[in-house]
């Protein structure tokens, strides 16, 4: 079971990746940082890694800071960014183009 505090932390990271406009991406790391997790990348990985395949967070907006798109479920993550108008090139997005927040 979860404690508060981690569940407040968790709904933080998720309402920072739910602020992601259609068409931008952003990072592990930014969105730690921004949510006020600085240095948590991979805890911010694991938690979008562990939410429900239906879940309306856009968490397929969210990349490697390099731009790779580095979940499980590349070609849907790829899918989805190509249908809001996001070049996505061997699996790599333009993070100078693309990147939330500017």
């Amino acid at each position: 079971m979860e404690s508060n505090s981690e569940a407040d932390a968790k709904a933080r990271v998720l309402l920072t990746v739910s602020q992601i406009p259609k068409g931008r991406v952003s990072s592990f790391g930014r969105i730690a940082e921004a949510a006020g997790f600085p240095r948590k990348a991979r805890w911010v990985g694991r938690i979008l890694s562990q939410l429900p395949s239906d879940t309306e967070i856009p968490w397929h907006r969210v990349l490697g800071h390099s731009g790779h798109i580095t979940c499980p479920r590349k070609d849907l993550a790829q899918s989805r960014l190509e249908s809001e108008g996001v070049e996505v090139q061997k699996c790599k997005v333009s993070m100078k183009r693309h990147a939330w927040p500017d």
